[in-house]
């Protein structure tokens, strides 16, 4: 199954759903460009939807820790939530669980970036 992503915004929340799999930076250009625009025009906090996702390898890591960094750097903060217990343990083995924020659902990260 290839990559694909849908972008919602709430306000100065962006939610962003992935789906399939994501082994590549060439997969992630455009969406790259989208949350950078909505970082410009004000977007503080990024919920990443992972329901969806069936592979994340290490490059999809890397751009999960560059978008972290990117909001984090902006005052905000990014909220990853629907994490498959395959990804999940990739999180837990790289240690990645304490850096990024993790929730179960899209309304409990809501609830903590409204804090």
């Amino acid at each position: 199954m290839s990559f694909s992503y849908q972008i919602k915004k709430e306000n100065d929340l962006l939610i962003v759903s992935l789906k399939g799999n994501l082994i590549g930076k060439e997969q992630v250009g455009e969406l790259f460009n989208e949350i950078e625009f909505e970082i410009n025009e004000g977007v503080e906090n990024i919920i990443i939807d992972l329901a969806e996702m069936i592979y994340l390898n290490s490059t999809g890591l890397s751009i999960f820790i560059q978008i972290l960094t990117k909001v984090r750097n902006n005052g905000g903060d990014v909220v990853v939530v629907n994490v498959p217990e395959k990804i999940n343990k990739l999180l837990v083995i790289t240690k990645l669980n304490s850096v990024f924020n993790i929730k179960d659902s899209v309304e409990n990260a809501k609830l903590e970036l409204i804090k």
